[in-house]
């Protein structure tokens, strides 16, 4: 009965002591296996050269690693992986991108590039062509061509108001109030390629008709005498209309500019606006009055952009559309 139990602990133990011996030559295995494929992350980095970060651009990326083995390029934009040691990318969109560099599978270098807009390049082939004559008369028919290659639409604004006037190819308009206006034409809807043009409105020339006076004549046998006619028979002058004197938009913007600089007020443009100081104004596209736009430049000061002034027949300022930029802080 002894003898039976004494051979079965010597098997059992024998199972045993073979199961450490595999598994101590597995684990060794395992263990040169690395150490011979080891590869130590000496250098994990990369440049990238481009003339600029922008849309479009081609950009060079550049593997600086040492002891590569395997390496993955992830640029950030899900395109695919590349393995080169320098490969080319372009970006679609701008925004920022992080790039990847992972080598033999562990070691990872990571760096952030920002991408802008495409630069934008003028064709000069797309510009708005048309011609205006140098000046013209309030009343007076103007007729305008287009000559701009493949346009499809047409927008047309001849200065009298901010709006559209009209949208055909080759349109006519009449000026109803005397200045200098600007024609401005953009085609195919993009107003990069807009084109604009000066025209001078000048004022309707009134003929000052002269009194005219009825002499009756009275015949007699023998001579033709001639007497003074009566109050009814002498029609009266017509009597001359009030003019507002007239300012140019060079010298109102001049004026604009002293009212900043508190060499003047709204009350120095009272004759050009007859007398009008609350006059609706458009300034940087919120209504206002002229009072409050002088105001507000008198306290920051102003450089002007745009100028648009519509006046009526008689040269009184009645409306005034205009684009400037502060030039102090504060107020």
């Amino acid at each position: 009965m002894k003898k039976s139990d004494s051979s079965a602990n010597y098997h059992l133990d024998k199972s045993i002591l073979l199961f450490f011996i595999i598994t101590i030559l597995v684990t060794a295995t395992v263990f040169a296996y690395r150490y011979i494929s080891y590869t130590p992350c000496e250098i994990t980095d990369f440049d990238y050269s481009a003339r600029d970060l922008r849309v479009g651009e081609i950009i060079r990326f550049k593997d600086n690693s040492q002891n590569v083995i395997q390496r993955e390029w992830d640029f950030g934009d899900s395109s695919k992986v590349d393995s080169r040691v320098s490969p080319y990318h372009t970006y679609d969109k701008p925004g920022a991108y992080i790039v990847k560099l992972k080598i033999n599978g562990r070691c990872e270098s990571i760096k952030e590039l920002i991408i802008t807009e495409k630069v934008f390049v003028l064709d000069s082939t797309k510009l708005a062509r048309f011609e205006v004559p140098e000046k013209i008369t309030v009343g007076e028919l103007l007729k305008v061509q287009d000559k701009t290659l493949n346009a499809t639409s047409w927008e047309w604004r001849f200065g009298e108001t901010a709006n559209v006037n009209s949208t055909k190819k080759n349109p006519e308009y009449v000026y109803q109030t005397p200045g200098l206006k600007t024609v401005t034409l953009i085609v195919n809807g993009d107003v990069r390629y807009g084109t604009k043009k000066k025209i001078k409105v000048l004022p309707k020339e009134r003929v000052k008709e002269k009194p005219i006076v009825e002499i009756k004549k009275l015949k007699t046998s023998s001579t033709k005498l001639k007497y003074a006619p009566s109050s009814e028979e002498v029609k009266e002058a017509p009597k001359e209309e009030f003019k507002a004197p007239y300012i140019g938009d060079k010298a109102f913007e001049a004026k604009i500019i002293q009212v900043g600089r508190k060499e003047a007020t709204a009350k120095d443009f009272n004759e050009y606006l007859c007398g009008n100081l609350d006059l609706p104004v458009l300034a940087n596209k919120k209504r206002t009055t002229f009072l409050e736009l002088c105001e507000r430049i008198r306290r920051k000061g102003a450089k002007v952009k745009e100028l648009q002034i519509i006046r009526a027949e008689n040269n009184c300022i009645k409306n005034i559309v205009i684009r400037y930029k502060t030039t102090r802080l504060g107020g």
